[in-house]
């Protein structure tokens, strides 16, 4: 067997060559047009995603919630990145800086969450973005999709939610910023639920 100077066989240099050449090729796991995984706005651990071919939510992951949505300017990218961050461009039409969480009710009273982010899915139509909400008997699911396609001209954005393993007598409700800008009706279960910007 041929050796290199440094005394590795010449087989193995080339299948490393072709395996770092097929890597290279291959496509993102997300499509960077529609999915941004860098942090935006200065929030860390955060992911945007675009809506039609104007308009990007913004989710804070450890809150497991949208803290901004902006439609971009006319002929122009809603993100503009620099270096290392990445800044919303547009006009703001949903924003929440505070650090407001979900709100569990188990009859009647309040149940304090942990959350924890379990990652995002890309799909042909959409993403969908999935967390685990934790409490004092056990956890739930939180899963958010957002279509890819603009939104029905009535509305500015759409999404939809879904709680899984809700117990009964329990109700999971937006944050308080997010129950005044986004109509949904009185708790989100364990069927898709649209949420739709006012």
């Amino acid at each position: 067997m041929r050796m290199n100077a440094r005394g590795l066989p010449c087989a193995l240099l080339v299948s490393i060559a072709v395996s770092s050449a097929s890597l290279a090729s291959d496509p993102l796991p997300f499509d960077r047009e529609a999915i941004n995984r860098y942090s935006v706005d200065g929030i860390p651990r955060s992911l945007s995603i675009r809506q039609g071919a104007d308009v990007w939510l913004a989710y804070d992951l450890e809150r497991a919630t949208v803290f901004k949505v902006w439609q971009a300017p006319t002929g122009r990218p809603g993100l503009i990145a620099t270096e290392f961050t990445v800044k919303s461009s547009g006009t703001t039409w949903f924003h929440d800086p505070s650090a407001a969480p979900w709100e569990l009710v188990r009859h009647g009273r309040p149940v304090p969450l942990k959350v924890r982010y379990l990652g995002c899915t890309q799909r042909a139509d959409g993403s969908e973005l999935s967390w685990e909400l934790r409490h004092d008997t056990g956890a739930l699911i939180l899963r958010e999709r957002v279509a890819h396609a603009a939104a029905a001209p009535a509305e500015r954005s759409r999404r939809e939610l879904r709680a899984e393993s809700l117990a009964p007598g329990e109700v999971l409700r937006l944050p308080a910023p997010a129950r005044d800008a986004w109509n949904v009706g009185e708790g989100i279960g364990a069927v898709w639920q649209a949420i739709i910007l006012r």
